[in-house]
């Protein structure tokens, strides 16, 4: 922006000293030589060359032509030097707003700003008030519509009206209802990581996080994790089926409360140390070794939810990619 001014200015300052003697009035003030119109016409026909040329003599051509000829050529350059003087001012004039309509955008967006964080200001101030007061709403939603049952007896003949009222009273409520359960529920997150490298003859160490992200507690969680390797020809679904079979016991089945804010992790190996042909066959992609998680829990609404998590170790950096499937929430 200072670079556009600077330069501009430049420009609009150096202006007049770049307007050439041979630029059209009124542009530039003439100094006018001391000599009759008459000479004065007959020196700007033939112009500065044939009139030096004339004067030493060697000027032998039609008169006449030369005449027409300089004519025309003398209307064509100052043609063409007053459309290069209006290129250059429409150019002036265009730097020019581009630097007012910068000044303008910048004010308007300094101005929006301001507003901006004003509302949010207040969105914050008011939230906090909101979430208490959807918990009165729900049971004043309620009240209400008991309220309206009675009208519904007392006011038989506008029954379609109270019908409507009842309606809609309900829908509030159901509304109100489900706001809450969304604004202050408890979501759990699910992420794990790598904590040893993979070496032939040593179990692969894992750690798992979960993480409660809502604004109230979760309640009855469950965290269950597995890890193994299986053919890369396999989907996520199968390997996720054999990590979870029948036959393979579940060693995390107690139930915990995860606070808001909260995170609790997990650490387990691998069921077995890893051979040097599993080691070659995740080097050359034949197989995958997957990690798996998830978690079960409740809300205070009593709701019950779950989120999964699914990835596979990347050998060459030795992180866990999640798959392209598994990773959800319920």
């Amino acid at each position: 922006m200072t670079d556009w001014v600077t330069r501009s200015f430049k420009l609009i300052r150096n202006l007049p000293g770049r307007i050439s003697s041979k630029w059209p009035w009124p542009l530039r003030k003439v100094r006018k030589a001391n000599i009759s119109n008459e000479e004065r016409e007959v020196f700007e026909r033939y112009g500065e060359a044939v009139i030096a040329m004339q004067v030493s003599g060697s000027f032998d051509q039609n008169v006449e032509h030369a005449r027409e000829w300089l004519s025309e050529r003398t209307r064509s350059r100052q043609r063409r030097e007053t459309f290069t003087l209006s290129l250059e001012i429409a150019v002036v004039l265009l730097i020019l707003g581009e630097i007012l309509l910068a000044f303008w955008q910048e004010h308007l967006q300094s101005r929006n700003f301001k507003e901006q964080q004003q509302i949010l200001t207040n969105l914050q101030t008011s939230s906090a008030a909101t979430a208490k007061s959807l918990t009165s709403l729900q049971s004043a939603t309620e009240s209400m519509n008991a309220t309206l049952q009675m009208q519904l007896d007392a006011l038989k003949k506008s029954e379609a009206q109270a019908e409507r009222s009842a309606k809609a009273g309900e829908a509030n409520a159901s509304v109100a209802a489900l706001s809450l359960h969304i604004s202050e529920r408890a979501y759990v997150d699910v992420d794990a990581g790598v904590i040893s490298a993979p070496r032939a003859g040593e179990k692969l160490g894992f750690r798992a996080y979960f993480r409660n992200v809502g604004r109230t507690p979760a309640l009855d969680v469950v965290t269950r994790v597995r890890s193994g390797i299986d053919p890369a020809s396999d989907t996520a679904e199968q390997a996720r089926s054999i990590a979870f079979g029948s036959n393979v016991a579940i060693p995390y089945t107690s139930k915990g409360t995860v606070s808001e804010g909260g995170t609790v992790q997990t650490t387990w190996q691998s069921a077995a140390p890893l051979s040097q042909a599993e080691l070659d066959g995740l080097t050359t992609h034949e197989t995958r070794f997957y990690v798996f998680a998830d978690v079960t829990y409740k809300d205070e609404f009593n709701r019950s939810h779950q989120t999964n998590f699914c990835a596979f170790l990347d050998l060459a950096t030795n992180t866990l990619l999640r798959c392209s499937s598994l990773n959800d929430a319920k």
